[in-house]
């Protein structure tokens, strides 16, 4: 297939036959009764353990099990390395394609990440074209991940700052079993090798787009793609074996205790990047209170700090500030950085929305260290003050933001978020 008839948009790279072609399946795989009967099962063991640690929140707990159950659909829907297709996942529910599209979001996702996978099989040989859309393409990371639904297991890694790319910044990856052998671009794969997960991390979200993908299969197989009934037995062990993980996930943040910021470590330790060091924190404020968080840049690349609710799902971060990424915060005179955790708008430029949660799992990451030796240690700091004595508590060089401002700052984030479903 041509690129011309593989991508419908020529704004939008996440817009392609793959993309709908997985979606339409994931569709009809979450309506079949085994699979409705495996999420209704999920939904029980995980409410026995939430129930109560999460009595404030679960009016939320079934969109997130919703999620947390189509995010799997989509897993199947694109599970079969003979015949793989590139699937864009852990996205909020929209529209787009003339029909209504779940979320698939768990486990604390990014909103400035863009994550697609790739089915792969060890023995496989696959080549994995990248081209960027835009002129400052955003950092990527490519990690082959295997079949372990206990705590999945990155078998390779490559960062897209490492990479040997043309003239136009374009590239290929390739994997297969052998070693790399010279191959820059190259990811050697395992026994259990399951998918590789692609991040095309966004910066600026107005003129930052992710980079087109193409997947090619060098030693194509003979027997034809699985059938529904199989795709569904998979998702349907998927989605049971992941329950402890993902509540895990869900649940590692907000069990310590309320408002200290633990130190950060690396997130390949819980099947997270390994260039990238990161710490959640159990926030607890009253409606009088703010939290105000202090922490370096450590020489990262990329930063972020984002607010999750009881579930570790990000909060409403298309129309709401309850995230902040290195391009849209804003430095303190002396150089590090100041975010204030409140109910209400504070007036300063880092304000983290909580969208009027009391309880929240708080994230931040520092990912892709430059190696011109001014990596530091990643600190992180935290205290809580009544919301009326922010004005003495906070120090002079803190960055504040008039109203005006704020508003062409949510409109800015509303829009970049936007430009991921454009249609054409």
């Amino acid at each position: 297939m041509s690129s011309e008839e593989y991508f419908l948009s020529a704004a939008n790279p996440l817009a392609t036959v793959d993309q709908l072609e997985v979606e339409d399946r994931a569709l009809r795989l979450i309506d079949r009764p085994e699979i409705k009967k495996a999420r209704d099962l999920a939904a029980h063991l995980w409410r026995n353990c939430a129930a109560f640690p999460a009595r404030d929140q679960m009016s939320n707990f079934e969109g997130m099990i919703n999620e947390y159950a189509f995010n799997h659909a989509l897993w199947a829907a694109n599970n079969d390395a003979r015949d793989p297709k590139i699937s864009w996942v852990q996205v909020p529910s929209h529209c787009w394609f003339g029909r209504e599209v779940p979320g698939s979001r768990w486990g604390g996702e990014s909103p400035d990440a863009i994550y697609r996978q790739i089915p792969v099989a060890h023995g496989g040989t696959y080549e994995i074209s990248v081209r960027p859309t835009c002129a400052d393409p955003p950092m990527s990371v490519y990690s082959l991940m295997s079949d372990n639904t206990a705590q999945p297991i990155t078998q390779g890694l490559l960062d897209s700052a490492e990479l040997a790319k043309d003239e136009n910044g374009a590239f290929v990856i390739t994997i297969d079993p052998t070693p790399a052998q010279g191959r820059t671009n190259h990811i050697q794969s395992r026994a259990g090798a399951d998918h590789l997960n692609i991040r095309d991390v966004l910066g600026d979200w107005l003129t930052q787009a992710p980079n087109q993908l193409r997947v090619r299969t060098l030693d194509r197989p003979s027997r034809g793609s699985s059938s529904e009934d199989e795709l569904a037995e998979r998702a349907v062990r998927k989605l049971l074996d992941g329950v402890y993980f993902a509540y895990y996930c869900s649940q590692s943040g907000s069990t310590q205790p309320p408002n200290e910021m633990r130190a950060p470590v690396s997130s390949a330790l819980t099947a997270g990047l390994s260039n990238q060091l990161g710490t959640k924190s159990n926030i607890s404020i009253a409606d009088d209170e703010a939290l105000v968080v202090s922490a370096n840049s450590a020489g990262a690349r990329f930063r972020s700090a984002v607010l999750y609710d009881a579930f570790s799902l990000s909060v409403s971060y298309w129309s709401h500030i309850s995230s902040l990424n290195m391009t849209q915060m804003a430095p303190d005179e002396d150089g590090g950085f100041t975010y204030v955790v409140a109910h209400e708008d504070p007036g300063v430029h880092n304000w983290l929305d909580t969208c009027g949660l009391n309880r929240m799992i708080f994230g931040h990451r520092w990912q892709s260290f430059s190696g011109d030796g001014s990596r530091q240690t990643p600190a992180i700091s935290a205290r809580v003050l009544k919301f009326r004595e922010l004005e003495s508590g906070l120090a002079p060089g803190v960055l504040r933001i008039t109203a005006a401002g704020r508003r062409a700052q949510i409109a800015r984030r509303e829009a970049g978020f936007k430009r991921r479903f454009v249609e054409c």
